[in-house]
This record gives C-alpha cells, sequence and structure tokens, in this order.
C-alpha cells in the first residue's frame, strides 16, 4: 500500500514538474512564426519576466523619484532555473542592458549594467518552484569616487 502511494506521488509531482519545465523553455525562444514568446515588463519598463512566474509583492518594493526608479522585485514560479538565466541573457541586452558577469551553481546570478543602473538577477532552486529576485540600483561613476578619496 505504501508503495503504491509512493508511486502515485511521484507521478503526480512529476505530472507538475515536466509541463513547467517544457514551458520556460519556449519562453526564450522565438516561435517559427517570429512571434515573442509571453513575458510581461512590471514596474521596470526595461526587464521583462516571463509569464511562468508570479510577483511576490510582500517581498518586493520600489522607490521611484522624477528621475530614478530602483528596488527590489521577487518571483516565484515553476521554471527550469537553467532555463530562466538563459532567458534574461536574450532579453536583457533587447532593453539596453549588458552582461557583465554571471556566477553559477548553488544558485545563479547575472549582473547588468545601463548608463548609471546595475540589475542583478539571482535566481535560486527551491523544492518545488524557483526564485527570482532582481535588483535595480544607481552605480556611482569612477571619476566622483576617485575625488572623493583624495
Amino acid at each position: 500500500m505504501i508503495r503504491k502511494l509512493g508511486i502515485i506521488f511521484l507521478l503526480f509531482l512529476l505530472s507538475g514538474i515536466l509541463p513547467a519545465c517544457a514551458m520556460i523553455k519556449k519562453e526564450g525562444s522565438t516561435s517559427a512564426s517570429g512571434q515573442k514568446a509571453r513575458a510581461s515588463y512590471y514596474d521596470f519598463s526595461d526587464i521583462l519576466i516571463p509569464s511562468e512566474l508570479t510577483i511576490d509583492k510582500k517581498h518586493s518594493f520600489v522607490y521611484s523619484t522624477s528621475r530614478l526608479k530602483v528596488g527590489i522585485l521577487t518571483f516565484k514560479g515553476r521554471v527550469e532555473p537553467d532555463s530562466l538565466a538563459v532567458f534574461f541573457q536574450n532579453n536583457m541586452p533587447r532593453d539596453g542592458w549588458r552582461l557583465i558577469s554571471t556566477l553559477k551553481y548553488q544558485e545563479t546570478m547575472l549582473v547588468f549594467l545601463k548608463e548609471d543602473l546595475a540589475c542583478i538577477i539571482t535566481i535560486k532552486e527551491k523544492t518545488f518552484t524557483t526564485a527570482l529576485e532582481v535588483r535595480v540600483g544607481p552605480i556611482e561613476q569612477a571619476s566622483s569616487q576617485v575625488k572623493g578619496s583624495r
């Protein structure tokens, strides 16, 4: 009886995970007709987020002024972490972001720069979901740092 329940649980688990993995792989590519994959912009109009992810408003905040918008957006969903990283590597440059560095293994961290902003994208695999954190903040220009240190 316990073995049957274990097999049923495993089948149930796999039936939910496999379709989610297949869906995110489609996100980073274009279809044969050339249409873009389904994704949305949230508070930052230059950072595209796959539609399989749901925003976690409790752990997100955005600060806006007339000249600047910074903050942290957190998301979760059933997506494959490596495919999610590829999604950002493909889509961020389309919105003017330049990939500076990538850290990978226990979690994936992508660092992008654009004008006077930095965007750090962190992807963490959890037990049944993947967590995404998008941090956007200002960067100081090197010349102001040198002047202040003299």
